[in-house]
C-alpha cells in the first residue's frame, strides 16, 4: 500500500540498501559527494527529476513507491544527466496535477506548437550533451 505522503529521502534510503550498489558508487554516478546524497536522506522533498535519475543509476523502478511517476514520463526512454544548475525543475519535480484540456482546435493548435518548440529545445539541449559527453 502507497502512502500520499512518502518521505521521498527515507525511500531513496531504502532503495538503495535494497540494491546493494555501494553509496559512494551511487553518488560518483550521480554527480554528487557522499555526503551531499546522505543529505538527501533527510530531505522529504526530493525532486522527482533526482529520483528518476537515481533509479537508473540503481536500476531501480520508482512508480512502486511514486505511481503519477510512470504516467509522466516513460520508463523506456532514459533521462540525459541534468545539468549541474540545481533551479532546473522539470514539470514532474512538483506534486502531480491535474492536466487542462484544451477546449476548441485553436487552442488545441497553440498546445501543439508550444509542445513543439519545448521538445525541439530538449533535442537540441539533450544534443550538446551528446557532443560534450563524446569529446570526453
Amino acid at each position: 500500500m502507497v502512502k500520499n505522503n512518502v518521505h521521498r529521502g527515507e525511500t531513496i534510503r531504502e532503495a538503495i540498501k535494497a540494491s546493494g550498489v555501494a553509496i559512494g558508487v551511487v553518488a560518483e554516478k550521480l554527480g554528487v559527494s557522499r555526503k551531499t546524497l546522505y543529505n538527501k536522506f533527510k530531505e522529504s522533498s526530493i525532486p522527482y527529476s533526482f529520483i528518476l535519475r537515481l533509479g537508473e543509476v540503481i536500476h531501480h523502478d520508482f512508480s512502486q513507491e511514486f505511481p503519477h511517476l510512470s504516467k509522466s514520463v516513460k520508463k523506456e526512454s532514459p533521462m540525459p544527466q541534468a545539468p549541474s544548475n540545481t533551479n532546473l525543475l522539470l514539470p514532474f519535480d512538483g506534486e502531480p496535477e491535474a492536466t487542462p484540456k484544451p477546449g476548441n482546435l485553436k487552442e488545441c493548435e497553440a498546445e501543439l506548437v508550444t509542445l513543439q518548440r519545448k521538445y525541439i529545445a530538449l533535442l537540441e539541449k539533450f544534443n550538446e550533451l551528446l557532443l560534450k559527453t563524446s569529446l570526453n
